[in-house]
C-alpha cells in the first residue's frame, strides 16, 4: 500500500514540474527582444549624393498677346549632392540642417494654347535648384545594426531657370529669353535606413520627396517667357553620417 502511495505522489510531482515547464516555454517564445536604440547624444556631420527624378510640373507661357498652358512640359533626371550638420537629442529624435544642390538639367515645354499648334513652338531651358532645410527624424529602433527612420523638413529653395530659348518652327526664329533666380518655400518628406559601420560612421540609404516651389523666366511678367510651378523632386540618396566622439 505504501508503494502505491509513493508512486502516486511521484507521478503528481512529475506532472507539476512538466506543467511549470510548459507554462514557462510560451512566455519565452512570445516575448520579443526589445529593440536596441542608440542612446548617444552628440553632434554629427553628414554628406549625401543621389539621383533626382522630377515630377511633371505645371507650366504656363506668355507670347506677345497670347498666353496659356504648355503641353508635355518637364525636366530631365539629374543628380543631387548635399552636406549638413546635426544633433541627436534622444534615442528616438535627431535633427540636422542640410544644404543640397541639384545639378543643372534641361527643361522642355510646348506652348500649345490660344491658337498655337502643338509642336510649332518649343521652349527649352536649363534648371538647377539649391535648398537650405531644417530636418527632423524619428529613429524607429535598431536590429542587427539597421535603424529605419522617418523624417520631415522645411526651408527655402533657390531655383534658377536660364539659357532659355523659344523656337518657332513656322516663322523659323529662335528667341533668347532672360533667365531668373526665384526663392520659394521648400519642404521634404523622408524615409530610409541607417547601418552602423563603426562607432562613429553610419551609412544612410533613403528616399526623399522635396517640394521646390516655382520659377519663371525674366520676361514672363512683360509678356514673353514662361512660369514653371509645383516643381517636385523624387530623390534616392546614399550618404554617410559621422558622429563626434
Amino acid at each position: 500500500m505504501n508503494s502505491v502511495k509513493i508512486a502516486i505522489l511521484a507521478g503528481l510531482a512529475g506532472l507539476t514540474a512538466s506543467a511549470a515547464t510548459a507554462a514557462d516555454l510560451p512566455r519565452r517564445i512570445l516575448l520579443p527582444r526589445a529593440p536596441v536604440l542608440d542612446t548617444t547624444e552628440n553632434w554629427y556631420l553628414r554628406g549625401d549624393v543621389g539621383h533626382t527624378h522630377y515630377k511633371r510640373p505645371e507650366a504656363d507661357f506668355a507670347l506677345a498677346a497670347l498666353e496659356g498652358s504648355m503641353a508635355r512640359e518637364g525636366f530631365r533626371d539629374s543628380a543631387v549632392i548635399g552636406a549638413g550638420i546635426g544633433y541627436r537629442f534622444s534615442p528616438l529624435l535627431r535633427a540636422d540642417v542640410t544644404l543640397d544642390h541639384r545639378l543643372r538639367t534641361h527643361f522642355k515645354g510646348l506652348p500649345s494654347d490660344a491658337g498655337i499648334a502643338t509642336g510649332s513652338v518649343v521652349d527649352r531651358g536649363r534648371f538647377q535648384s539649391s535648398t537650405l532645410m531644417l530636418n527632423a527624424y524619428a529613429d524607429l529602433g535598431t536590429d542587427k545594426g539597421l535603424t529605419p527612420y522617418l523624417g520631415a523638413g522645411i526651408g527655402f529653395a533657390r531655383n534658377t531657370l536660364d539659357h532659355y530659348t523659344r523656337t518657332d518652327a513656322v516663322l523659323g526664329t529662335v528667341e533668347h529669353l532672360p533667365g531668373e533666380d526665384d526663392y520659394d518655400l521648400a519642404w521634404a518628406l523622408m524615409a530610409g535606413v541607417g547601418y552602423k559601420l563603426s562607432n562613429g560612421f553610419t551609412l544612410d540609404l533613403g528616399y526623399r520627396y522635396v517640394g521646390l516651389g516655382d520659377v519663371k523666366t525674366g520676361g514672363y511678367d512683360e509678356g514673353a517667357g514662361a512660369d514653371v510651378e509645383s516643381i517636385g523632386s523624387h530623390e534616392v540618396r546614399l550618404g554617410v553620417r559621422y558622429a563626434f566622439p
